[in-house]
């Protein structure tokens, strides 16, 4: 096996769903304990979304949902990982950017409720409403001043979306040479492999959410 033959082998492997090990996983928020029947009593140590400072890109820092996540036992009495980012430090009209890290250590199937100072639902935005661009699922909300002010950003598992998974589909080339004894020339082949990748949709995973002002007034909730 020439260095050739070797290199694309084992790139291919490395393409291939399954054929190297996940050096990412994808943490699961624990609903075993600890769940809280009220939404306030998480909003109290909800996440504060702030814009950047003038002349400044936000902070793109990806965390894990588990990490953010609390246990919230809503009227149903199930479990549901659940976390506010709270939007008192936001002046609309303003942008919020959700997005996903999509891996085949798992991705977060997300959905995401504008809710207002009461808790009430303005509007919801499931995991099917999210973007998918490169190796990021993305969702971006439009806040602007209205009668219901936007106060809090809820994100939850999209439980329709959770189990089910994104598979990306390619080939791969491998260029063969070989020589041939009778003249001493070199005959030249390739060969096509068709590779999967899977990364399934999960409750956990990483998520940014960053806020920006606009500079006009955006299209309503």
């Amino acid at each position: 096996m020439t260095m050739r033959i070797r290199m694309t082998t084992a790139l291919a492997c490395l393409l291939a769903s399954g054929c190297s090990s996940i050096a990412y996983k994808a943490q699961m928020p624990d609903v075993s304990a600890n769940c809280v029947d009220s939404l306030p009593a998480i909003a109290v140590s909800g996440t504060p979304l702030r814009f950047p400072a003038e002349g400044k890109k936000p902070d793109a820092k990806y965390l894990e949902f588990a990490q953010v996540a609390r246990c919230y036992r809503s009227n149903d009495g199930a479990p549901r990982p659940v976390a506010l980012y709270r939007l008192d430090a936001i002046t609309p009209p303003a942008e919020v950017d959700v997005s996903v890290s999509l891996s085949t250590g798992g991705t977060f199937a997300a959905a995401v409720e504008v809710l207002d100072a009461d808790f009430q639902p303005v509007r919801r935005y499931g995991f099917s409403d999210f973007v998918r661009r490169g190796s990021l699922y993305s969702l971006t909300l439009f806040l602007n001043p209205s009668g219901r002010a936007p106060a809090y950003l809820m994100l939850t598992p999209d439980d329709g979306q959770v189990g089910k998974s994104d598979t990306a589909v390619g080939s791969f080339t491998n260029v063969v040479s070989a020589p041939v004894a009778a003249t001493g020339a070199v005959f030249m082949y390739s060969t096509g492999t068709e590779t999967r990748t899977v990364s399934p949709f999960l409750q956990g995973g990483k998520v940014l959410v960053v806020a920006r002002p606009q500079s006009s007034e955006l299209p309503k909730l």
